[in-house]
């Protein structure tokens, strides 16, 4: 068996319900996707009477039990056992060799799921592996490709089609946490499997960002997504035990940088003339490396492409300093005349896209 890629998983589990079983299954890459994308095979295994022993050797006593561990047991009645062993790299060469000794002299009776965040070429496992069994590499792309990856291979097994905008939209929601991914992509499945399409309506309808991602894209949402979209993800944070004034404080933040923003594009023209990202990125790390310039310290948190985004809702608001106002009238609200914070974020709201509309 070669190796097979995130979207050639499902060759192995067929494989798997066909009993042509690898000795070695090799997942390499972030623990928390390849345990995840592991199960799809080894459960197949479990249903055909196998018995699972699990070592995660990052646990100090689970790594001394295995090293300590001589001979490995047969399943009931002879059937497969199978190693499940999480962070690989703790296995030292002698254990290795005596884990390969015995596959090669088992008959196919052991099974073996090693997991490693990387792993050389010429590592005995990796050379068995290639040879004997299956590797599957998880660790020679972005993470967001490979949630990509899962994305396009969940939507060719249901029959559901979704184009690229709406497929960036729901991983800029979801995050890269992969059992929210996971769970997400699962709810948005079910809720549209009478159409088979996915469009962003339907993504807002029903996916709820993870706090991180919606406290990041909450900028961008209240420029890009209309008021109803901004009340509904502020909401979210209220509805999830976020505090008032830590929202408050966001979005302070993030108008005190869109206002710093404005000031550095009209003493720095050339990041204002720049017409597209590569461009201004050029401009904009000449411009903080530069000792003779007075880069905003505010800014310097800032990922460049954020800034370039920024720099065009800084040309749709005019008034940015009346922004404070409202957030100042909006804490006094919430602390003073202890109005609900929901009706507090839902008049900001409305007052800023009457502001932005006028701009």
């Amino acid at each position: 068996m070669p190796q097979f890629s995130p979207l050639q998983l499902y060759k192995l589990v067929d494989l798997a319900k066909k009993n042509r079983v690898a000795p070695l299954y090799l997942f390499i890459g972030p623990y928390e996707l390849t345990l995840e994308k592991a199960k799809e095979i080894y459960h197949i295994l479990l249903e055909k009477g196998a018995s699972l022993e699990i070592y995660d050797l990052r646990d100090s006593e689970q790594k001394k039990e295995f090293l300590t561990l001589k001979g490995y047991q047969k399943g009931l009645f002879g059937l497969r056992t199978i190693y499940l062993i999480t962070a690989g790299e703790e296995i030292p060469l002698s254990k290795v060799d005596e884990i390969l000794s015995n596959l090669n002299s088992s008959n196919q009776i052991f099974s073996w799921f090693l997991f490693f965040n990387d792993i050389k070429e010429d590592h005995p496992f990796y050379q068995f592996a290639l040879e004997k069994g299956a590797i599957i590499p998880l660790h020679t792309k972005k993470k967001s490709e490979l949630l990509e990856s899962e994305v396009m291979l969940t939507l060719q097994q249901y029959g559901f089609s979704m184009d690229k905008k709406s497929m960036s939209l729901f991983l800029s929601l979801v995050g890269e946490e992969y059992y929210n991914f996971k769970n997400e992509l699962e709810k948005l499945i079910l809720y549209c499997i009478d159409e088979k399409v996915i469009t962003e309506e339907k993504i807002w309808e029903i996916i709820v960002p993870s706090e991180e991602r919606a406290f990041y894209l909450l900028g961008d949402i209240l420029f890009e997504h209309g008021p109803e979209k901004t009340y509904r993800t502020i909401q979210h944070f209220l509805d999830t035990k976020t505090e008032p004034k830590d929202i408050l404080n966001f979005l302070l933040k993030y108008f005190k940088k869109l206002r710093l923003l404005k000031e550095l594009l009209k003493t720095n023209p050339e990041l204002e003339k720049a017409e597209n990202y590569t461009q201004f990125l050029k401009e904009w790390q000449a411009l903080t490396k530069d000792p003779l310039k007075d880069f905003p310290k505010l800014l310097t948190d800032i990922h460049p492409y954020v800034a370039f985004k920024m720099r065009k809702y800084s040309k749709r608001l005019k008034e940015v300093d009346a922004i404070f106002l409202e957030l100042f009238e909006a804490e006094w609200k919430l602390k003073r005349e202890f109005i609900p914070p929901s009706k507090v974020f839902k008049e900001f709201i409305f007052n800023f896209w009457q502001r932005l509309s006028r701009s």
